[in-house]
């Protein structure tokens, strides 16, 4: 794999060279490829001319950037559209990031965005790393500082190869991480199933909630270089609050999973947003990059739902199987209605503490007894505040028109929970 880095030779450029240079010898690569494009748009009928004046001072530049690094800078020059071209020189070159500068958009409004290195974002299948400043990479390459990181976080399919991307910046060097995550005061509070008391200031207990989450999201970081989790609440563009956090921390990198949406999407693009407005360089991992895979998960906390029958009690045996013998967590919970209400919550919570099964001594068992109508979403809640890896519940699989009157708490929770979850069915007659 290589680095391919687009540039135009201009002054801005050169800190695209510096940067490409500066993360290919902290990987060990031994190649770096600087591609230069001729657009015959721009350059008419110029355009062969043109070329051939270009490789001259590709040469030049190459001649300079390669010497006394051990690493072999080659080039080329390309006659054809800008965008197309880049991508397609970093194909052709088996290149794993593709490296462009920009000076930021900040002045010109969002819906105006059309340039290169917005452009490369949208149609690359790589990662791309948009440069504001050299300087930060190469001290980190000179091994005088970590290189800080900020990474977007959320549970969404763009932030997974993100994820990959920062575990291997950590292999190459260290690495100072800011993991920030924006929540609207509202919805995190439905999600967690506890009161906001403001939907403007932070509140304690919903970010010790996140911050956990997010915690183990990040998952195992090895390498060098602390790691701080930045929940902050929203109230506006989420892209906006992240940038606060980027400014506020010092961060020298905004890493950021893209859908790449283009056209009109990308005025609701939170990467778009970041890419336009950011002082700080900014790298785009696509949801399509191949970059590898997270570490295979564990469940460590299971939540097993029961309604204290003799069916519904038969999913608590699953829970322990599922968070193994060593240092699991599992929480019995059972939902009782408001009619209810008035029943002995210490009779419940022995009767969820006799279904523990015989030799479960090394797995930690906690009961918790909610109140309310709406079994699934209590029982949704409970899995999202009590940190949940898989809900665990069984379903008599009502059918037709049982199922139409009486609904399914299995099918609602399968539709709404944020959890793994595992039904059990009643064995087959």
């Amino acid at each position: 794999m290589a680095i391919v880095c687009g540039t135009d030779l201009s002054d801005l450029s050169t800190s695209a060279h510096a940067t490409a240079l500066a993360i290919a010898r902290r990987r060990g690569d031994k190649d770096l490829v600087l591609v230069t494009v001729v657009d015959p748009q721009v350059a008419g009928g110029e355009a062969e001319r043109k070329a051939a004046e270009v490789r001259g001072q590709l040469d030049a530049v190459i001649a300079r950037l390669g010497e006394g690094t051990g690493v072999r800078v080659r080039g080329d020059v390309i006659v054809g559209p800008t965008i197309p071209s880049l991508v397609a020189a970093t194909e052709t070159e088996g290149g794993d990031l593709l490296v462009v500068a920009s000076k930021g958009h900040s002045n010109s409004p969002l819906m105006k965005l059309g340039g290169i290195s917005e452009g490369v974002v949208v149609a690359a299948s790589v990662p791309v790393l948009v440069v504001r400043d050299a300087a930060p990479f190469e001290a980190w390459a000179r091994g005088e500082r970590a290189l800080r990181v900020m990474i977007g976080l959320d549970e969404s399919a763009s932030c997974e190869q993100a994820l990959v991307l920062l575990r291997k910046l950590r292999s190459y060097g260290p690495v100072d991480v800011i993991a920030a995550h924006v929540y609207y005061a509202d919805e995190a509070a439905r999600r967690y199933g506890v009161k906001t008391r403001s939907m403007v200031e932070g509140d304690p207990e919903i970010e010790r909630l996140l911050a956990r989450d997010l915690e183990r999201r990040l998952g195992t970081l090895e390498g060098e270089g602390q790691v701080l989790i930045r929940p902050r609440c929203g109230l506006g563009r989420i892209g906006d609050h992240l940038l606060e956090i980027a400014d506020g921390e010092g961060v020298d990198v905004v890493l950021i999973g893209t859908r790449q949406k283009g056209g009109l999407g990308r005025l609701s693009s939170v990467s778009s947003l970041v890419l336009h407005d950011a002082k700080q360089s900014i790298w785009c991992v696509p949801t399509s990059a191949h970059l590898g895979r997270l570490e295979v998960p564990r469940f460590r906390v299971a939540v097993v739902a029961t309604d204290l029958s003799d069916f519904g009690n038969h999913a608590v045996a699953y829970g322990y199987t599922l968070v193994g013998e060593r240092g699991g967590e599992v929480h019995l919970v059972h939902v009782r209605d408001e009619d209810h209400e008035g029943s002995d919550v210490a009779d419940i919570e022995r009767r969820l503490r006799a279904l523990v099964p015989a030799n479960q001594a090394n797995v930690t068992t906690k009961v918790d007894v909610v109140t309310g109508d709406d079994t699934a979403q209590l029982i949704g809640e409970a899995a999202e505040r009590l940190g949940a890896d898989v809900v665990v519940i069984a379903s008599r699989g009502r059918s037709g028109i049982a199922r139409a009157l009486l609904g399914s708490v299995a099918d609602k929770l399968l539709r709404t929970c944020r959890r793994p979850v595992l039904v059990l069915r009643p064995p087959t007659e």
